[in-house]
């Protein structure tokens, strides 16, 4: 695996250990050409989903109570799209240095450093080309409460954001 790969992976390791820990399952499409990495789904009344998309970066960028994130425009738009399951931007922060991405004891297992969601449901068409900033709102920690409240919304077809 090259390095982009093994980020991947790691990312998708961390998202997954959190909807292990709210009792979600995560399904992955055979191909992932609508910028979908995976869908959280729910056991629980209208067996609700979320459609997500996972990246990781060691770039640590914040300005006031953001993250910012330059994403692909094609991503961009495909996550902006209005659809039936809504769909949100995860983002796993991870250090630089590869060998402290995990440390493990016979106590514990740490991943570091920690994903961040945004929904970028009803955000606007962009001129760009390339890619655009995202500003993830640091209080959009990707854990367990807040994927609860998020699978709760879309259980009674709220909006995310």
């Amino acid at each position: 695996m090259n390095l982009n790969e093994q980020k991947e992976q790691f990312s998708l390791a961390y998202i997954r250990a959190v909807a292990a820990q709210a009792g979600y399952q995560i399904t992955r499409p055979e191909l992932d050409n609508d910028s979908v990495d995976g869908t959280l789904v729910a056991d629980f009344g209208r067996r609700p989903r979320i459609d997500f998309q996972a990246k990781a970066t060691s770039q640590q960028i914040v300005q006031g109570d953001n993250r910012h994130f330059a994403l692909k425009i094609k991503n961009y738009d495909d996550l902006r799209a209005e659809t039936r399951t809504p769909r949100i931007l995860i983002v796993v922060l991870m250090p630089k240095e590869k060998r402290q991405w995990l440390t493990q004891t016979q106590e514990q297992l740490c991943l570091r450093h920690c994903g961040y969601w945004v929904s970028l449901e009803g955000h606007q068409e962009v001129s760009n080309t390339t890619s655009i900033t995202v500003h993830i709102p640091l209080v959009n920690m990707f854990n367990v409460e807040q994927l609860v409240d998020l699978m709760t919304k879309a259980e009674k077809g709220q909006s995310l954001c």
